[in-house]
């Protein structure tokens, strides 16, 4: 039997709404962390407050706000890995909402496929861009440096180690 497309959204809405109960608990987290992060920290990014280093990721969500705002080419330029995952992003919502079906194993292969090229693209872009503009920029106000910083500092200054 056809479902109707009324019945298609109501079904693929009811199943959101399930997925968001189920997950409420990571969401809340998810908002506060982006709440607590945009007021008090420099970055969202935890490797670039822990290193200060840009991580294979930078980018995305500005290339993902480039890309509502229909900025194309600007997408590209801050991320061009943007492009496949909102394409398996519509990909997996059209099968878990509409068809209700499991990912296919031929899109989990791609999926992988573009974790590998993003991480090679990323060395890449490390070794001809960084430190440059954003997002290949490096924060110094980093955890690691300032830890390193202090932790010279008790040595030297209070143990007077000969560093």
């Amino acid at each position: 039997m056809r479902r109707t497309f009324v019945s298609v959204v109501q079904d693929a809405l009811k199943l959101l709404w399930e997925d968001i109960k189920d997950m409420k608990w990571a969401i809340i987290f998810f908002v506060a962390y982006f709440v607590f992060g945009k007021k008090y920290l420099h970055s969202l990014c935890p490797m670039v407050m822990i290193t200060g280093l840009p991580c294979p990721g930078c980018g995305l969500t500005r290339a993902l706000f480039c890309l509502l705002r229909l900025d194309f080419s600007g997408a590209f330029r801050m991320h061009p890995f943007i492009y496949p995952i909102a394409f398996y992003a519509g990909i997996f919502g059209w099968n878990r909402y509409i068809r209700k079906q499991n990912m296919g194993s031929l899109l989990k292969a791609l999926v992988l496929l573009s974790a590998v090229a993003m991480i090679l693209f990323y060395i890449w872009r490390m070794l001809k861009f960084f430190p440059g503009d954003p997002p290949m920029s490096y924060y110094s106000r980093n955890l690691l440096r300032c830890v390193g910083i202090a932790g010279r500092r008790f040595f030297v200054d209070i143990l007077h180690f000969p560093w």
